[in-house]
């Protein structure tokens, strides 16, 4: 069962739309009970929601961040993860720092899609760059599934198990 992990920096709004964005394509892909899908963050105070532009453009999408409570990235949810997705290059390389032994498994969301830029963090500012924001995340996703099933399905298969294609 390929695992992806999505990471930001509070894990407050762009790696937890992410995640539910994610779910929800794979949901639409009928591949939902193929997958676990998690979030996190590289600078977080542990157990706070997610903003409330974020519930709001989520749920605007018939998608569900209420119970949403942010995590700290740690040894356990890296080594757990077939896959790390981040938003920006200052994620990666303090992940490939922080833990070298899963540095292969760490990339940018952007690259799924062939892309290489940013998610810009819409933290402070209007419920209209949280919506545009979560529509480069849902564009890049949408883009990047073949890639990112890929990707997610490599360790698996290195470790003598089948992907779940």
């Amino acid at each position: 069962m390929p695992s992806v992990l999505f990471v930001c920096t509070a894990n407050m709004c762009r790696s937890p739309l992410a995640e539910v964005l994610f779910r929800d394509l794979l949901r639409r892909n009928g591949l939902q009970g193929d997958w676990r899908v998690h979030s996190a963050g590289v600078g977080v105070v542990h157990g706070q929601p997610a903003t409330e532009f974020s519930r709001q453009v989520a749920a605007d999408r018939g998608l569900d961040l209420s119970s949403h409570i942010s995590k700290p990235v740690d040894r356990a949810s890296m080594q757990a993860a077939d896959l790390v997705l981040v938003m920006d290059s200052g994620h990666r390389q303090a992940l490939r720092e922080a833990y070298p032994q899963s540095a292969d498994r760490v990339h940018l969301l952007s690259e799924m899609a062939g892309e290489g830029g940013p998610v810009e963090d819409p933290v402070g500012s209007t419920i209209e760059k949280y919506r545009l924001t979560a529509d480069r995340i849902t564009d890049l996703l949408t883009r990047g599934l073949d890639r990112i099933r890929d990707l997610a399905a490599r360790p698996a298969a290195q470790e003598g198990h089948e992907p779940n294609d």
